[in-house]
């Protein structure tokens, strides 16, 4: 087997590994507590600084905004 298709197969196992091993009673608890940590691993490589955007939050303001601009004069 040519080593360009076991990177992707192992990338692919790593991934799989990282999401679902603790959710696989088969495997001992020291895997299943490696895949955690490694899991928390990875999220803790996500810089905190870096937040999901609130779009809810802008799309209330600019209704408000749009309330506030135009009342109509029937």
């Amino acid at each position: 087997m040519p080593k360009k298709n076991i990177i992707p197969l192992l990338i692919l196992f790593v991934a799989l590994f990282t999401l679902y091993g603790d959710s696989l009673t088969f495997l001992p608890k020291p895997l299943r507590d490696t895949s955690v940590a490694s899991r928390k691993f990875f999220v803790g490589l996500w810089p905190s600084w870096v937040k999901p955007r609130d779009l809810n939050k802008q799309t209330e303001r600019d209704i408000d905004n749009l309330q506030k601009k135009s009342s109509p004069s029937r």
